[in-house]
């Protein structure tokens, strides 16, 4: 069971974490950030979630110091959507990128802490496959540079030129592909700025699976509604023809059961539950830009998941053909 560290001055918020996650997690809760770093020293943590506004200390600066202390867990900040300035500030100052907001979702709250779990577990195996294998820093960087090829399909096309502008952002891309690939790869002092992504958007199914029979794609995101099929449906389709392809479905109505079947039955890299409409008037300026930020970290951390998955594959068949040095003892 993977041990979690909670962090937050109102005690409200952590007995309401400890009931929607105890029973699949042990869990350690603390008031006072000092109180859990000194905690941090004594025993190692899986993850950590951190309160973004703290009156002692604030959430960036309790993480930076808990990365110090224990560097491979996974960490994670409870953030109010009026935050997003500062969360912004936060992937470009300090590489943390992994947010829920407040108030959350039970099931996306879920869904976000497993795969940030899964992230962290793939990322350790790589760490521990390539230490048989020195890096080659120029060639990880080259390969960096290489532009990713997205389908994004939804039904509705206020919902997909939304999406379409926002993984358009070059800029706001590199911020969050710097902190990952940092986070890989602590120490190096390489540069990955190169994340580009060539995106197709489809309001339907078929266009979205014509397209990527002929031309294939890095990864999909798939609203769940759609016109011809469901994006559950879609995305599995996508995973028979393009195995290799990351996975991200896109809900407005967070469910628990499609959720579990997304995760469970298709491996989505990411379920993400995002409101672009609210009783049909359009979403504030904070609203869109949550769901953007939300939207391009998944999207990075499936592409980086997946090449770290199959980085992994190559390096464990290199490995595995490397003759063995006791058949050559006199």
């Amino acid at each position: 069971m993977s041990r979690l560290l909670l962090v937050d001055d109102e005690i409200n918020i952590l007995n309401a974490l400890r009931r929607e996650l105890s029973d699949k997690y042990d869990i350690e809760t603390f008031t006072s950030p000092y109180v859990a770093l000194g905690r941090c020293r004594e025993i190692a943590f899986d993850m950590v979630i951190a309160d973004y506004k703290m009156p002692d200390m604030n959430g960036a600066e309790f993480l930076k110091q808990f990365s110090s202390i224990q560097p491979d867990a996974a960490r994670m900040l409870l953030s109010g959507e009026a935050d997003i300035d500062g969360l912004v500030r936060l992937i470009n100052e300090t590489h943390i990128y992994l947010f829920v907001a407040k108030p959350w979702d039970r099931s996306e709250l879920e869904s976000s802490i497993n795969q940030a779990l899964a992230y962290r577990d793939i990322m350790l195996e790589n760490r521990r496959l390539a230490d048989t294998h020195p890096r080659n820093i120029a060639s990880e960087q080259q390969a960096s540079a290489r532009p990713y090829h997205i389908v994004l399909v939804d039904g509705d096309e206020y919902s997909l030129g939304i999406m379409l502008r926002g993984l358009a952002d070059e800029d706001g891309n590199a911020s969050v592909f710097s902190a990952m690939q940092k986070e890989i790869m602590p120490g190096v002092s390489a540069d990955f700025r190169g994340c580009k992504f060539i995106v197709n958007g489809f309001t339907t199914a078929e266009a979205a699976l014509g397209h990527a029979g002929q031309n294939g794609c890095d990864l999909v995101i798939a609203a769940q509604t759609l016109q011809d099929m469901n994006g559950i449906q879609l995305l599995s389709k996508f995973r028979e023809i393009l195995p290799d392809a990351a996975r991200i479905l896109v809900t407005g109505s967070p469910n628990k059961s499609v959720l579990t079947q997304a995760i469970n039955e298709v491996h989505v890299h990411s379920a993400l539950c995002l409101y672009w409409k609210t009783y049909g008037a359009e979403p504030d300026d904070f609203q869109q830009a949550w769901n953007i930020l939300k939207l391009r970290t998944a999207a990075i951390q499936a592409l980086t998941s997946q090449d770290l998955l199959l980085e992994n594959r190559r390096l464990l068949d290199a490995t595995e053909d490397r003759p063995n040095p006791d058949l050559f003892v006199d």
